[in-house]
């Protein structure tokens, strides 16, 4: 069996998808008995009665360029092209970056699993590499690149006294700003897939800098469609439980506060090191910028998350939304 993957184009698109396809290839080797024929799983050689295909494209997001997200559509500029691919028959599933995907995927499709979350800090890059300047180090009015609003108002809170330049590209187009900036700010997922975290000079913390809901988190979507059933049971054998979980109520949050990436809004869910069982405490952190008050609003909540029940989803849904009305009750004070 060959599965079609549809993909972006980007270098850092490619490499997450092969790293995910791989994934899917390794998990699922014992359930196919063919042997493996000539080529590689990459470019579409048989493993183990399993193997794939990139189907790769542009989507809006990787064009426009020049214009903020917020200003043309946010995140779905990044996945369109990539949904049109699954119903259209091109491709059986789309790899994305969780932190790209609305806060609801669309009833025609499905979020059918996610990988094992990566570094999901921010992460600074000085001009000078490792040996630069730390943010905290940095002169008054400074300038530090970041195309993001929620990174930015959090910076703010660290920083007021530099200045935010907005940025976008492709990770190595908003490396070369440093040639004109002191410093930018960019995922360390990204970063560590595409081999460049020797050139982070630090990490902020998620208690400095919380990160983009899903940020680190690789998600598979497919159709829902009762014929994909034998797709859905290759991707459940790579889906990561407690991930999925923490995937659910980030997204549950954003969903509750109908927010996207146009909105300085974030939100970090970790499970505690103190499961008893299958029982685990799943806690969940958010922010929100209240432009009417110039308040940035902080919130935090958890609950007990049973791993091998079948309402666990739920559960994890049910925190997020709960954080959010912690925010929503200080917007009404």
């Amino acid at each position: 069996m060959k599965l079609r993957i549809a993909t972006r184009k980007s270098a850092l698109a490619l490499a997450q998808t092969t790293q995910a396809a791989d994934e899917i290839v390794a998990a699922n080797r014992s359930f196919f008995a063919d042997e493996k024929v000539g080529g590689n799983c990459a470019d579409g050689g048989d493993c183990a009665g399993l193997s794939y295909e990139l189907v790769s494209m542009t989507t809006e997001g990787d064009r426009r360029l020049d214009k903020s997200l917020a200003s043309f559509g946010g995140k779905g500029v990044f996945i369109k092209e990539l949904e049109v691919a699954l119903l259209e028959g091109r491709a059986d599933i789309a790899i994305h970056s969780l932190k790209d995907m609305p806060a609801e995927v669309l009833p025609q499709f499905k979020l059918a699993a996610v990988l094992k979350r990566e570094d999901p800090r921010d992460a600074f890059l000085a001009r000078g590499g490792v040996a630069g300047i730390r943010f905290m180090d940095l002169p008054a009015g400074a300038k530090v690149g970041t195309g993001s609003i929620r990174r930015v108002v959090q910076l703010k809170a660290l920083r007021p006294d530099l200045e935010y330049v907005p940025i976008r590209g492709n990770i190595q187009t908003r490396i070369s700003k440093l040639a004109e900036l002191d410093g930018v700010v960019l995922a360390a997922a990204g970063l560590n897939r595409m081999g460049l975290a020797d050139q982070v000079t630090e990490y902020f913390s998620t208690e400095q800098m919380l990160p983009a809901s899903g940020q680190g988190i690789l998600a598979i979507e497919t159709l829902r469609q009762p014929e994909e059933l034998c797709v859905e049971t290759i991707l459940s054998r790579v889906n990561h439980v407690p991930t999925f979980c923490i995937a659910v109520a980030e997204m549950a949050f954003l969903k509750a506060l109908d927010a996207g990436c146009q909105f300085p809004v974030a939100s970090f869910a970790e499970f505690e090191k103190d499961a008893i069982g299958d029982v685990r405490t799943l806690k969940i952190r958010g922010i929100y910028w209240d432009e009417s008050s110039s308040r940035l609003l902080r919130a935090e909540t958890s609950r007990e998350i049973h791993m091998n029940e079948s309402n666990t989803l739920e559960e994890s849904k049910a925190l997020g939304v709960a954080l959010a009305e912690l925010i929503k009750k200080q917007l009404a004070e």
